[in-house]
């Protein structure tokens, strides 16, 4: 544990001196202290945001096997709005969790996981504002706001405004190493 404040150096609460002798590398420490923490929260939103959608999905088949086990043997016409619904959460939900495996692995080198979270997530509250606001075929307007609908569109806008974050980040870095 690094001394609070020392009378012959006041500034001995860092722990390493050598920070203060080359600032840039103590701005170094920070940035990539930031963009680590960047990093590890795109990806536990990524995978929560995932996880919930894989859960609705399972939910949706949960409920069409119990729908379907009360009409068994009665003529039963298949819903093929709940089919795609159900097929579109699970796609959803598979397509968040890779994305951000991929942004973890890929750290502050490439942009394009970033792009692809922004751009899904922003597609994602786009439609559903949209399925609130008209009649979309094969599902129709809907008109619930639950617990998850809000939870999920709150980590959406984590993933657009951390994503935005690590892009800025990148692009910064990258003109400060052509600079240098």
């Amino acid at each position: 544990m690094g001394k609070i404040f020392s009378i012959v150096n006041p500034f001995s609460f860092f722990e390493n001196d050598r920070y203060l002798l080359y600032p840039i590398l103590f701005m170094q420490l920070m940035k990539s202290k930031a963009m680590k923490s960047a990093i590890i929260s795109m990806a536990v939103l990524m995978l929560a945001t995932g996880t919930l959608y894989l859960f609705v999905s399972s939910q949706e088949i949960a409920d069409a096997s119990q729908e379907f086990a009360e009409n068994a043997g009665q003529p039963q016409e298949f819903d093929s709005g709940a089919f795609i619904e159900t097929a579109f959460f699970a796609g959803v939900g598979a397509a968040y969790i890779p994305i951000g495996l991929w942004a973890t692995i890929t750290r502050h080198t490439s942009k394009v996981p970033y792009i692809l979270a922004i751009g899904g997530s922003v597609a994602l509250i786009g439609l559903y504002i949209l399925s609130r606001n008209a009649d979309i075929p094969f599902v129709g307007q809907q008109d619930d706001v639950g617990f998850i609908d809000i939870l999920s569109k709150v980590l959406q806008g984590g993933i657009i405004a951390v994503s935005a974050y690590i892009i800025m980040s990148i692009r910064r870095e990258k003109k400060a190493s052509l600079l240098a």
